[in-house]
């Protein structure tokens, strides 16, 4: 992957030394853009910074039965601010080449570049659609496809990278993406299981389609779905699926790891089916999706490898209370954010119900390693957002969770977990 960094760096400084021969223009609406009057060179910087601050309220722990989850919370550990995080992105194309660098300072403490980069690509048109080579999303899902910056609440749902694919967002390889007809896109990918300044391990591979039956301004209805097969090595991202409830500073949650049973084979796999649906309408917008995955070889039953399967899905809702209604990006199969058009910018108010379950966990069958009836975890997601200015946003999230474990054996008590938080951000975007 070090190669591909190499190679994409040379062919924009030879083409930059060769745009200079030419006139170009210099625009700053979105953010500062040189663009040459034959339009074969382009090259543009924006950036975005989510700044946040969160507020937990653990659960008390029971006497019954052990402490688990927020209950192991000591103080206000958790509370605070924190920069989320503080991209700066590098966009242009080079003749028929398109290109995207974008990395993100906040994290880069922790996990120094190349570690930071996020999307780092470069495409070309190929027949009706777009190949791209390098970093990015694979194409999976309805809110893990939507950017950070036009996410309706300030975390995504468990259908997601936060949940179901648990950390495997920007991953390497080849994808295409192309839409078919007007309404009807589709989009393929094989992927590594790592990120630049990982060893190459692990393959991924799968798509999404969308469909829209409905394709009017302020009135879209949308369909699709995505299949996708994460196959782990040893030094890639493992196939696992986790839940994050109470927020981004909140509790994570395991629902299975593939690959943990006694006995497992080296190479174990992730499958995932996803079905998403969304419909807008005026200033409503109504979404939802469900994720059925499987994980190989996760527990043992009476001395034989088991398999278990987790489900997720959400419900969810946004009303814009002065009237703006729903963008819909076509290149993305996903929705945006509106531009502000009163004087005093954008209200919108928004909630989903958000649960993630590993259905094969019970007292024989133990995929979650928890030893317990049951391994599902609900959130509760309350949000207004406020969209003073265009590239301005403010955020308000109110999340109410549970974990539940179920008993250890009968007569026992059932095991719960209920944690509230509030988290704030300032979001600022170019």
């Amino acid at each position: 992957m070090e190669s591909i960094i190499k190679l994409c760096g040379i062919v924009m400084l030879i083409n930059l030394s060769t745009a200079s021969c030419y006139a170009f223009n210099i625009t700053y609406q979105g953010g500062p853009r040189i663009k040459s009057d034959d339009g074969n060179f382009e090259i543009g910087l924006n950036g975005r910074g989510h700044f946040d601050g969160h507020v937990l309220y653990p659960d008390q722990a029971d006497p019954n039965y052990p402490p688990f989850g927020s209950q192991l919370l000591s103080g206000n550990d958790r509370d605070g601010f924190n920069w989320r995080r503080t991209y700066a992105t590098v966009t242009g194309k080079i003749h028929s080449i398109n290109f995207k660098f974008e990395n993100d300072f906040a994290v880069n403490a922790i996990s120094p570049f190349p570690h930071s980069l996020r999307e780092a690509w470069v495409s070309t048109k190929l027949g009706p659609g777009q190949l791209t080579l390098g970093q990015f999303k694979p194409y999976r899902g309805l809110e893990e496809i939507t950017s950070s910056n036009e996410i309706t609440l300030m975390e995504r749902p468990s259908t997601s990278s936060t949940g179901i694919y648990s950390g495997r967002q920007f991953l390497t390889g080849i994808g295409y993406r192309s839409m078919v007809r007007d309404n009807l896109g589709v989009g393929i990918h094989v992927m590594s299981l790592s990120h630049f300044g990982l060893p190459v391990e692990g393959v991924t591979y799968g798509g999404r389609a969308v469909w829209l039956p409905i394709d009017k301004e302020g009135n879209i209805l949308h369909l699709g779905f995505s299949i996708s097969r994460d196959t782990t090595h040893k030094d890639s991202l493992s196939a696992r699926i986790v839940d994050i409830y109470g927020g981004r500073q909140g509790v994570t949650q395991s629902l299975g790891v593939a690959g943990t049973g006694l006995g497992a084979p080296h190479s174990n796999s992730q499958s995932t089916f996803s079905a998403e649906a969304a419909y807008a309408i005026g200033p409503l917008t109504l979404q939802g999706e469900y994720a059925l995955s499987r994980l190989d070889n996760t527990h043992q039953v009476s001395g034989n490898l088991r398999n278990s399967t987790i489900h997720a899905y959400y419900v969810q809702a946004s009303w814009f209370v002065t009237g703006e209604h729903a963008v819909y990006r076509k290149d993305r199969g996903a929705f945006g954010k509106p531009q502000p058009s009163g004087k005093w910018g954008a209200l919108e108010f928004a909630g989903r119900y958000d649960l993630a379950e590993n259905i094969d966990q019970n007292l024989i069958a133990n995929p979650c390693g928890t030893g317990t009836s049951k391994c599902q975890v609900q959130v509760i997601t309350l949000g207004v957002n406020w969209y003073p200015y265009p590239g301005v946003r403010f955020m308000l999230n109110y999340y109410l969770s549970q974990a539940q474990m179920g008993h250890t054996g009968l007569g026992t008590p059932g095991r719960n977990d209920n944690l509230s938080a509030i988290s704030v951000r300032t979001q600022i975007s170019f």
